[in-house]
């Protein structure tokens, strides 16, 4: 039994946040049918890809069954209203007006189904002047200031390493729909649920926010470290650096201990953590001296052993090899008729009682068109034929 089993979820948005969230929902056993146009999500031309699959398609949409549509048809926008009436949940990111021309909107949507709980993940959020403004994570990163927090001090500010703010807007708008699920239940009612990637930039900020609302203090760009804490920061070993850190004093002394160097716990520019961070250039000169004596997998060990802080800076490939993330599910493989097994990243959490069951690839485009109209609506060969010769699917 999954958590979701009977949920039924109408997917109509776009790129990663959208589908992302409806993927975790069809992870939990919800039925998830996916629509996209009849040229196909914005993500089906990146590369790299997999056979007839887009590797960032990839990420965010097993366990869907695809349609396609032409929703400036009249006939496709009557299909998708068909779906939403039996759905327990709908996801769009059309902007507003665009929205309101495709009638996937809440206004339109809530006539048809009052019990629906309508998600739309906008980019700057449903109210304000930016309401009608296109949202991309890069973008996002650098209006919210995470992008100014990112980077080396001496440099540029840097984007991101990882669509972050899309893939946290997908976990962000399952947890509403959920929230809103939990609400219906308890006699709430339908309701429309507004997220965007600026609110969830802002979120991830974290103390930068209220750094800045409470103290005045405008973050900086900090590379590898933290201004707050020394050593906090990477480290450059004989063959590659890693990740050194002390949170506490405690945490300093079992550095020195694990590098064997307890003549740095006593000199008195490094007795505490304001002392490092106020000669912090003098410290990291010291700590690389010792570690570039030995290679990084020496001093993890060593480290380790004394039980300081420290953490190897591994590259995706390194990262998927470990025992650790194999150990907890994070490499699932789903079949898929043409391509056969395809290895995908695992769902973030895990459950006791209705553990989530990862399963089917990602639809290819429109791959479910005539099984959904068939077997969901009830449609007959001929109003199929219509639909197709009116240019809707």
């Amino acid at each position: 039994m999954g958590a979701l089993d009977g949920i039924r979820v109408l997917d109509v948005s776009q790129v990663l946040a959208g589908p992302y969230s409806a993927q975790i929902m069809a992870d939990n056993g919800a039925e998830v049918i996916r629509v996209e146009s009849l040229e196909g999500d914005l993500c089906r031309n990146f590369t790299p890809s997999r056979g007839g699959h887009s590797t960032t398609f990839l990420a965010a949409n097993r366990g869907k069954r695809g349609i396609a549509l032409n929703l400036k048809a009249p006939e496709a926008r009557a299909v998708v209203h068909r779906l939403a009436e039996r759905a327990d949940i709908m996801i769009q990111s059309f902007l507003p007006a665009r929205a309101e021309a495709f009638g996937t909107d809440y206004e339109t949507v809530r006539r048809i189904n009052p019990a629906l709980i309508h998600v739309t993940i906008s980019g700057y959020g449903h109210r304000g002047p930016l309401r009608n403004k296109p949202g991309l994570d890069t973008m996002v990163s650098a209006y919210t200031g995470l992008m100014s927090l990112t980077g080396d001090p001496n440099g540029p500010p840097a984007r991101l390493g990882t669509p972050a703010i899309d893939m946290s807007t997908g976990m962000m708008a399952y947890g509403a729909a959920m929230t809103a699920l939990v609400a219906r239940n308890n006699g709430a009612g339908g309701q429309a649920v507004n997220l965007s990637l600026m609110e969830t930039a802002i979120g991830l900020q974290a103390f930068n926010a209220t750094n800045w609302l409470i103290e005045g203090q405008v973050g900086q760009r900090e590379g590898s470290g933290f201004m707050k804490l020394a050593p906090y920061e990477a480290l450059q070993c004989r063959d590659d650096p890693i990740l050194l850190g002390a949170p506490s004093h405690s945490g300093w002394l079992r550095i020195c201990d694990g590098l064997g160097a307890p003549e740095l716990a006593e000199d008195p520019r490094f007795r505490t953590n304001d002392d490092r961070v106020a000669n912090r250039p003098a410290l990291r000169a010291a700590l690389e001296n010792i570690l570039k004596t030995e290679d990084a997998a020496h001093w993890l060990r060593k480290l380790e052993a004394a039980n300081a802080v420290a953490a190897p800076i591994h590259t995706i490939d390194q990262v998927y090899e470990q025992e650790q993330v194999q150990a907890n599910d994070m490499i699932v493989t789903v079949e898929d008729a043409e391509d056969g097994a395809l290895r995908l990243a695992g769902m973030p959490f895990k459950m006791s009682g209705t553990p989530g069951n990862p399963n089917g690839a990602p639809p290819r485009l429109g791959e479910h068109t005539e099984e959904v109209l068939r077997g969901e609506l009830g449609m007959s060969v001929a109003e199929i034929a219509a639909l197709r010769a009116a240019g809707a699917i």
